[in-house]
Protein backbone atom coordinates (compact mmCIF):
# COMPACT_ATOMS: atom_id res chain seq x y z
CA UNK A 1 0.00 0.00 0.00
CA UNK A 2 1.04 3.76 -0.46
CA UNK A 3 2.41 5.34 2.34
CA UNK A 4 0.53 7.82 4.05
CA UNK A 5 3.50 9.88 4.74
CA UNK A 6 3.50 11.48 1.13
CA UNK A 7 2.62 14.80 0.27
CA UNK A 8 -1.26 14.51 -0.47
CA UNK A 9 -0.82 17.73 -2.97
CA UNK A 10 2.03 15.65 -5.28
CA UNK A 11 -0.33 12.40 -4.83
CA UNK A 12 -3.08 14.21 -6.15
CA UNK A 13 -1.25 16.11 -9.02
CA UNK A 14 -1.47 19.40 -7.54
CA UNK A 15 1.22 21.60 -9.54
CA UNK A 16 3.29 23.84 -7.12
CA UNK A 17 2.60 26.64 -9.14
CA UNK A 18 -1.14 26.16 -8.99
CA UNK A 19 -0.60 26.17 -5.21
CA UNK A 20 1.71 29.24 -5.26
CA UNK A 21 -1.16 31.50 -7.19
CA UNK A 22 -3.43 30.88 -3.64
CA UNK A 23 -3.14 34.35 -1.31
CA UNK A 24 -6.15 34.51 -0.17
CA UNK A 25 -5.87 32.68 3.73
CA UNK A 26 -9.48 31.75 3.76
CA UNK A 27 -9.61 29.94 0.49
CA UNK A 28 -5.84 28.60 1.07
CA UNK A 29 -7.55 26.66 4.32
CA UNK A 30 -10.95 25.69 2.39
CA UNK A 31 -8.48 24.33 -0.20
CA UNK A 32 -6.17 22.53 1.80
CA UNK A 33 -8.44 20.92 3.94
CA UNK A 34 -10.41 19.35 0.63
CA UNK A 35 -6.93 18.15 -0.45
CA UNK A 36 -6.40 16.42 2.56
CA UNK A 37 -9.77 15.26 2.60
CA UNK A 38 -9.57 13.58 -0.51
CA UNK A 39 -5.97 12.33 -0.10
CA UNK A 40 -7.44 11.02 3.14
CA UNK A 41 -10.29 9.26 1.25
CA UNK A 42 -7.57 7.58 -0.90
CA UNK A 43 -5.94 6.19 1.42
CA UNK A 44 -9.00 4.85 3.23
CA UNK A 45 -9.96 3.27 0.40
CA UNK A 46 -6.70 1.99 -0.75
CA UNK A 47 -6.95 -1.01 2.10
CA UNK A 48 -10.63 -2.28 2.61
CA UNK A 49 -10.22 -4.53 5.47
CA UNK A 50 -12.89 -6.95 5.84
CA UNK A 51 -14.63 -9.17 7.69
CA UNK A 52 -15.07 -13.17 6.87
CA UNK A 53 -19.12 -11.97 6.66
CA UNK A 54 -20.18 -10.90 2.97
CA UNK A 55 -22.34 -7.59 3.55
CA UNK A 56 -24.99 -9.36 0.99
CA UNK A 57 -24.65 -12.41 2.38
CA UNK A 58 -24.83 -15.89 0.50
CA UNK A 59 -25.06 -15.91 -3.67
CA UNK A 60 -26.75 -18.76 -5.62
CA UNK A 61 -25.52 -19.23 -9.54
CA UNK A 62 -28.37 -21.64 -9.81
CA UNK A 63 -26.46 -23.41 -11.75
CA UNK A 64 -28.62 -25.32 -14.48
CA UNK A 65 -27.08 -27.94 -16.86
CA UNK A 66 -27.20 -27.65 -20.47
CA UNK A 67 -25.31 -30.36 -21.98
CA UNK A 68 -22.37 -32.44 -21.28
CA UNK A 69 -20.01 -34.77 -23.39
CA UNK A 70 -17.55 -37.54 -22.16
CA UNK A 71 -15.90 -37.66 -25.34
CA UNK A 72 -13.35 -35.32 -27.68
CA UNK A 73 -14.38 -36.93 -31.03
CA UNK A 74 -13.42 -40.85 -30.69
CA UNK A 75 -10.93 -40.37 -27.38
CA UNK A 76 -12.29 -40.10 -23.79
CA UNK A 77 -10.78 -36.82 -21.80
CA UNK A 78 -7.34 -37.62 -20.12
CA UNK A 79 -6.74 -34.99 -17.46
CA UNK A 80 -8.00 -31.10 -18.85
CA UNK A 81 -5.73 -28.76 -17.13
CA UNK A 82 -6.99 -25.55 -19.12
CA UNK A 83 -10.30 -24.84 -20.42
CA UNK A 84 -11.33 -21.24 -21.91
CA UNK A 85 -14.26 -19.73 -23.80
CA UNK A 86 -14.25 -16.98 -26.28
CA UNK A 87 -17.61 -14.72 -26.70
CA UNK A 88 -19.52 -17.57 -29.15
CA UNK A 89 -19.20 -20.46 -26.76
CA UNK A 90 -16.61 -21.96 -28.31
CA UNK A 91 -14.17 -23.93 -25.94
CA UNK A 92 -10.63 -24.56 -25.88
CA UNK A 93 -9.31 -27.07 -23.50
CA UNK A 94 -5.44 -28.51 -22.93
CA UNK A 95 -5.79 -32.08 -22.18
CA UNK A 96 -2.30 -32.37 -20.23
CA UNK A 97 -2.47 -36.52 -20.20
CA UNK A 98 -3.25 -36.73 -23.93
CA UNK A 99 -1.29 -34.21 -25.04
CA UNK A 100 -3.51 -31.78 -27.51
CA UNK A 101 -5.91 -29.30 -27.43
CA UNK A 102 -9.64 -29.62 -28.77
CA UNK A 103 -12.06 -27.55 -29.73
CA UNK A 104 -16.00 -27.82 -29.32
CA UNK A 105 -18.92 -25.67 -30.76
CA UNK A 106 -21.48 -23.93 -28.26
CA UNK A 107 -23.30 -27.23 -28.48
CA UNK A 108 -20.46 -28.99 -27.02
CA UNK A 109 -20.00 -30.89 -30.54
CA UNK A 110 -16.31 -31.84 -30.96
CA UNK A 111 -14.65 -29.51 -33.35
CA UNK A 112 -10.88 -30.38 -33.54
CA UNK A 113 -7.76 -30.64 -31.69
CA UNK A 114 -4.48 -29.22 -32.72
CA UNK A 115 -1.01 -27.80 -30.64
CA UNK A 116 0.09 -31.25 -29.63
CA UNK A 117 2.76 -31.74 -27.27
CA UNK A 118 6.49 -31.73 -28.91
CA UNK A 119 9.13 -29.82 -30.16
CA UNK A 120 7.96 -28.89 -33.78
CA UNK A 121 6.39 -26.19 -35.57
CA UNK A 122 3.22 -25.78 -33.49
CA UNK A 123 3.86 -27.82 -30.97
CA UNK A 124 3.96 -27.12 -27.13
CA UNK A 125 6.27 -28.06 -24.20
CA UNK A 126 5.23 -27.59 -20.77
CA UNK A 127 1.66 -25.63 -22.06
CA UNK A 128 0.28 -23.85 -19.23
CA UNK A 129 -2.46 -20.88 -19.58
CA UNK A 130 -4.39 -20.23 -22.87
CA UNK A 131 -5.10 -16.43 -23.48
CA UNK A 132 -7.93 -14.79 -26.27
CA UNK A 133 -6.38 -11.90 -28.47
CA UNK A 134 -6.92 -10.10 -31.07
CA UNK A 135 -9.15 -12.48 -32.43
CA UNK A 136 -6.60 -15.13 -31.81
CA UNK A 137 -5.41 -17.88 -29.36
CA UNK A 138 -1.97 -17.16 -27.38
CA UNK A 139 -0.51 -20.36 -25.42
CA UNK A 140 1.90 -19.99 -23.02
CA UNK A 141 4.18 -22.83 -22.91
CA UNK A 142 7.84 -23.33 -21.62
CA UNK A 143 9.38 -22.97 -25.39
CA UNK A 144 7.51 -20.00 -25.65
CA UNK A 145 4.19 -17.89 -26.67
CA UNK A 146 2.44 -19.80 -29.83
CA UNK A 147 -0.16 -18.22 -31.49
CA UNK A 148 -3.05 -20.13 -33.34
CA UNK A 149 -6.36 -18.71 -35.21
CA UNK A 150 -9.92 -19.31 -33.46
CA UNK A 151 -9.89 -22.66 -35.48
CA UNK A 152 -6.66 -24.11 -34.12
CA UNK A 153 -4.62 -23.03 -37.13
CA UNK A 154 -1.14 -22.95 -36.37
CA UNK A 155 0.13 -19.27 -36.88
CA UNK A 156 3.61 -17.84 -35.04
CA UNK A 157 5.73 -18.40 -32.09
CA UNK A 158 7.86 -16.40 -29.89
CA UNK A 159 10.46 -18.25 -28.51
CA UNK A 160 12.86 -18.17 -25.64
CA UNK A 161 15.14 -15.89 -26.98
CA UNK A 162 12.43 -12.75 -26.94
CA UNK A 163 10.13 -13.90 -24.09
CA UNK A 164 12.59 -13.36 -21.38
CA UNK A 165 10.17 -13.50 -18.42
CA UNK A 166 7.94 -15.81 -17.49
CA UNK A 167 4.64 -14.22 -19.19
CA UNK A 168 1.40 -15.27 -16.92
CA UNK A 169 -1.38 -12.58 -18.50
CA UNK A 170 -1.25 -12.01 -21.87
CA UNK A 171 -2.55 -8.81 -22.96
CA UNK A 172 -2.22 -7.95 -26.44
CA UNK A 173 -0.16 -10.02 -29.41
CA UNK A 174 2.99 -8.05 -28.17
CA UNK A 175 2.28 -7.56 -24.59
CA UNK A 176 2.04 -9.32 -21.78
CA UNK A 177 2.38 -9.35 -17.77
CA UNK A 178 5.25 -11.80 -16.48
CA UNK A 179 5.87 -12.77 -12.95
CA UNK A 180 7.12 -16.03 -10.82
CA UNK A 181 4.17 -18.16 -9.57
CA UNK A 182 6.40 -19.64 -6.79
CA UNK A 183 9.62 -19.20 -4.69
CA UNK A 184 11.78 -20.95 -7.49
CA UNK A 185 11.74 -17.99 -9.87
CA UNK A 186 11.88 -15.49 -6.65
CA UNK A 187 15.71 -15.61 -5.62
CA UNK A 188 16.33 -15.53 -2.55
CA UNK A 189 11.97 -15.10 -1.70
CA UNK A 190 11.75 -11.84 -3.74
CA UNK A 191 9.75 -11.39 -6.45
CA UNK A 192 8.47 -8.54 -8.87
CA UNK A 193 5.79 -8.18 -11.56
CA UNK A 194 6.85 -6.66 -15.17
CA UNK A 195 4.74 -5.26 -18.08
CA UNK A 196 7.17 -6.54 -21.36
CA UNK A 197 6.51 -5.15 -24.44
CA UNK A 198 7.82 -7.82 -27.41
CA UNK A 199 7.97 -5.35 -29.90
CA UNK A 200 9.65 -2.24 -28.11
CA UNK A 201 11.69 -4.32 -26.16
CA UNK A 202 9.68 -2.39 -23.23
CA UNK A 203 9.96 -4.37 -19.53
CA UNK A 204 8.86 -1.94 -16.20
CA UNK A 205 8.21 -3.16 -12.76
CA UNK A 206 5.09 -2.88 -11.33
CA UNK A 207 5.23 -4.70 -8.21
CA UNK A 208 7.83 -6.42 -5.77
CA UNK A 209 6.42 -9.20 -3.09
CA UNK A 210 7.88 -12.06 -1.25
CA UNK A 211 7.43 -15.78 -2.18
CA UNK A 212 8.92 -18.45 0.49
CA UNK A 213 10.38 -21.86 -0.88
CA UNK A 214 7.94 -23.81 -0.45
CA UNK A 215 7.95 -26.73 -2.45
CA UNK A 216 11.95 -26.58 -3.54
CA UNK A 217 13.93 -29.65 -2.97
CA UNK A 218 17.27 -30.63 -4.25
CA UNK A 219 19.17 -33.45 -4.56
CA UNK A 220 22.83 -32.85 -6.19
CA UNK A 221 21.93 -31.23 -9.69
CA UNK A 222 18.37 -32.59 -9.61
CA UNK A 223 16.00 -29.68 -7.98
CA UNK A 224 12.51 -30.12 -7.97
CA UNK A 225 9.59 -27.59 -7.83
CA UNK A 226 6.19 -28.94 -6.48
CA UNK A 227 3.09 -27.08 -6.51
CA UNK A 228 0.55 -28.55 -4.08
CA UNK A 229 -3.40 -26.76 -4.17
CA UNK A 230 -3.88 -25.22 -0.87
CA UNK A 231 -0.06 -26.06 0.37
CA UNK A 232 1.82 -24.03 -2.00
CA UNK A 233 1.93 -20.21 -1.52
CA UNK A 234 1.48 -18.73 -5.22
CA UNK A 235 1.27 -15.62 -7.01
CA UNK A 236 -1.66 -15.10 -8.73
CA UNK A 237 -3.02 -12.17 -10.58
CA UNK A 238 -5.84 -11.00 -13.10
CA UNK A 239 -6.11 -7.73 -15.28
CA UNK A 240 -9.32 -6.27 -16.35
CA UNK A 241 -10.14 -2.41 -17.35
CA UNK A 242 -6.73 -1.44 -16.54
CA UNK A 243 -6.33 -2.84 -12.78
CA UNK A 244 -4.02 -5.61 -11.69
CA UNK A 245 -5.47 -7.54 -8.79
CA UNK A 246 -2.66 -9.92 -7.28
CA UNK A 247 -1.67 -11.26 -4.40
CA UNK A 248 0.24 -13.86 -2.28
CA UNK A 249 -2.21 -17.01 -1.48
CA UNK A 250 -1.11 -17.26 1.79
CA UNK A 251 -2.63 -14.23 3.18
CA UNK A 252 -5.86 -12.96 2.17
CA UNK A 253 -4.70 -9.34 1.20
CA UNK A 254 -5.58 -8.23 -3.06
CA UNK A 255 -3.16 -5.34 -4.26
CA UNK A 256 -4.24 -3.41 -6.86
CA UNK A 257 -1.94 -1.90 -9.50
CA UNK A 258 -1.75 -0.21 -13.14
CA UNK A 259 0.36 -1.14 -15.16
CA UNK A 260 2.74 2.01 -14.93
CA UNK A 261 3.40 0.70 -11.29
CA UNK A 262 1.17 2.91 -9.07
CA UNK A 263 -1.01 1.86 -6.35
CA UNK A 264 -4.66 1.70 -6.82
CA UNK A 265 -5.76 0.16 -3.93
CA UNK A 266 -5.73 -3.52 -2.06
CA UNK A 267 -8.12 -5.75 -0.22
CA UNK A 268 -8.48 -8.07 2.44
CA UNK A 269 -10.74 -10.62 4.75
CA UNK A 270 -9.77 -11.09 8.24
CA UNK A 271 -9.75 -15.18 7.81
CA UNK A 272 -7.84 -17.81 9.77
CA UNK A 273 -6.33 -19.92 7.71
CA UNK A 274 -7.10 -24.19 8.18
CA UNK A 275 -4.25 -25.85 9.17
CA UNK A 276 -2.83 -29.65 8.40
CA UNK A 277 -0.64 -31.94 10.71
CA UNK A 278 2.83 -33.29 10.08
CA UNK A 279 1.43 -36.50 9.56
CA UNK A 280 -0.96 -35.62 7.23
CA UNK A 281 2.14 -33.79 5.19
CA UNK A 282 4.35 -36.94 5.74
CA UNK A 283 1.60 -39.14 4.11
CA UNK A 284 0.76 -37.02 1.18
CA UNK A 285 4.31 -36.44 -0.05
CA UNK A 286 5.11 -40.00 0.19
CA UNK A 287 2.72 -40.95 -2.38
CA UNK A 288 5.10 -39.27 -4.64
CA UNK A 289 7.40 -40.99 -6.74
CA UNK A 290 10.75 -38.65 -6.24
CA UNK A 291 13.61 -39.04 -4.35
CA UNK A 292 13.80 -39.85 -0.60
CA UNK A 293 16.32 -36.74 -0.24
CA UNK A 294 14.11 -34.23 -1.54
CA UNK A 295 11.00 -35.81 -0.55
CA UNK A 296 11.94 -35.10 3.20
CA UNK A 297 13.54 -31.47 2.40
CA UNK A 298 9.68 -30.41 0.19
CA UNK A 299 7.20 -31.63 3.38
CA UNK A 300 9.31 -29.98 5.61
CA UNK A 301 9.36 -26.92 3.50
CA UNK A 302 5.15 -26.43 3.74
CA UNK A 303 3.99 -24.90 6.72
CA UNK A 304 0.76 -26.40 8.09
CA UNK A 305 -1.46 -23.28 7.30
CA UNK A 306 -3.27 -24.04 4.49
CA UNK A 307 -3.39 -21.39 1.83
CA UNK A 308 -6.35 -18.75 1.23
CA UNK A 309 -7.01 -18.37 -2.74
CA UNK A 310 -5.90 -20.26 -6.34
CA UNK A 311 -7.39 -17.78 -8.96
CA UNK A 312 -8.57 -14.21 -9.37
CA UNK A 313 -11.20 -13.34 -12.30
CA UNK A 314 -13.09 -10.25 -12.84
CA UNK A 315 -16.43 -10.71 -14.33
CA UNK A 316 -18.85 -7.90 -14.89
CA UNK A 317 -16.92 -5.42 -12.98
CA UNK A 318 -16.60 -7.61 -10.08
CA UNK A 319 -13.57 -9.71 -8.53
CA UNK A 320 -14.02 -13.40 -8.08
CA UNK A 321 -11.45 -14.75 -5.31
CA UNK A 322 -11.56 -18.53 -6.05
CA UNK A 323 -11.02 -20.63 -2.50
CA UNK A 324 -9.87 -24.05 -2.76
CA UNK A 325 -10.39 -26.81 -0.08
CA UNK A 326 -7.99 -29.78 0.30
CA UNK A 327 -9.63 -33.14 1.27
CA UNK A 328 -7.65 -34.67 4.04
CA UNK A 329 -8.73 -38.00 3.55
CA UNK A 330 -8.02 -38.63 -0.24
CA UNK A 331 -5.45 -35.96 -0.55
CA UNK A 332 -7.54 -34.07 -3.55
CA UNK A 333 -8.20 -30.46 -4.23
CA UNK A 334 -11.67 -28.62 -5.40
CA UNK A 335 -12.97 -24.99 -5.46
CA UNK A 336 -15.09 -25.11 -2.58
CA UNK A 337 -16.64 -21.62 -2.68
CA UNK A 338 -16.32 -18.21 -4.43
CA UNK A 339 -15.42 -14.81 -2.69
CA UNK A 340 -17.03 -11.53 -4.53
CA UNK A 341 -15.96 -8.23 -4.00
CA UNK A 342 -16.88 -4.64 -5.25
CA UNK A 343 -14.28 -3.14 -7.83
CA UNK A 344 -13.09 -1.58 -4.77
CA UNK A 345 -12.55 -4.32 -2.38
CA UNK A 346 -15.77 -4.67 -0.54
CA UNK A 347 -16.78 -7.86 0.34
CA UNK A 348 -19.97 -8.73 -1.51
CA UNK A 349 -20.83 -12.63 -1.18
CA UNK A 350 -20.27 -15.86 -0.59
CA UNK A 351 -21.12 -18.38 -3.21
CA UNK A 352 -20.79 -22.24 -3.43
CA UNK A 353 -20.78 -24.54 -6.62
CA UNK A 354 -23.20 -27.41 -7.02
CA UNK A 355 -22.14 -29.70 -9.79
CA UNK A 356 -25.37 -31.68 -9.69
CA UNK A 357 -25.88 -35.40 -8.89
CA UNK A 358 -23.39 -37.43 -9.48
CA UNK A 359 -20.58 -34.98 -10.35
CA UNK A 360 -17.59 -33.38 -8.90
CA UNK A 361 -15.03 -31.09 -10.43
CA UNK A 362 -11.86 -32.41 -11.76
CA UNK A 363 -9.43 -29.88 -9.99
CA UNK A 364 -6.42 -28.16 -12.49
CA UNK A 365 -3.26 -26.65 -10.86
CA UNK A 366 -4.36 -23.73 -13.42
CA UNK A 367 -8.30 -23.35 -14.52
CA UNK A 368 -11.02 -25.73 -16.12
CA UNK A 369 -13.79 -23.48 -14.75
CA UNK A 370 -15.10 -20.88 -17.18
CA UNK A 371 -17.89 -18.11 -17.00
CA UNK A 372 -18.89 -16.56 -20.12
CA UNK A 373 -21.82 -15.02 -21.07
CA UNK A 374 -23.86 -16.21 -18.59
CA UNK A 375 -23.29 -19.36 -18.85
CA UNK A 376 -20.24 -21.93 -16.61
CA UNK A 377 -18.03 -24.50 -18.48
CA UNK A 378 -16.69 -27.23 -16.25
CA UNK A 379 -14.95 -30.21 -16.56
CA UNK A 380 -16.05 -32.54 -14.04
CA UNK A 381 -16.17 -36.44 -12.66
CA UNK A 382 -18.88 -38.86 -12.42
CA UNK A 383 -19.09 -41.35 -10.09
CA UNK A 384 -17.81 -44.10 -11.92
CA UNK A 385 -14.54 -41.77 -12.92
CA UNK A 386 -15.64 -41.11 -16.41
CA UNK A 387 -14.45 -37.23 -16.89
CA UNK A 388 -16.88 -35.55 -18.86
CA UNK A 389 -17.26 -31.51 -20.28
CA UNK A 390 -20.55 -29.42 -19.13
CA UNK A 391 -21.90 -26.27 -19.50
CA UNK A 392 -24.78 -25.31 -17.31
CA UNK A 393 -26.44 -21.55 -17.26
CA UNK A 394 -25.32 -19.34 -14.78
CA UNK A 395 -26.81 -16.56 -12.96
CA UNK A 396 -23.72 -14.41 -11.66
CA UNK A 397 -24.38 -10.79 -9.58
CA UNK A 398 -23.82 -7.53 -11.07
CA UNK A 399 -21.57 -4.15 -10.20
Amino acid sequence: MEDASCDPNDQLGISGAFRGSLEDGENMKKILFLILFTALSVFVLSDVQNRDKPRKGEWDFRLEKVWEVEKAGDGVFGRPFTLTADEDGRLYIFDEKNGENYIFDKNGVFIGSFGRSGQGPGELIGQERTHLIDGKLAIIARNGIHYFSQKGEYLKTAGQEKVRRSPQIILSEDEFIAFPMTGIGALEGKGEIYYCNLDTGVERKIASFSLTQAGIGQSGETVMDIIVVSLSPLLTACYDSGRLYWGVSHSYQIHISDLEGRTLGGFAIDREPKRVSDSFKRKYFKAMNIPAEILAQISKSFSNRLTHFHQIEVHDGLVFVFVPELDLDQGTARISQIDIFSPEGRYLYRARLDFGKGLTHLFSPLSNLAFRNGNLYAVCVREDDTVVLVKYKALLPTN
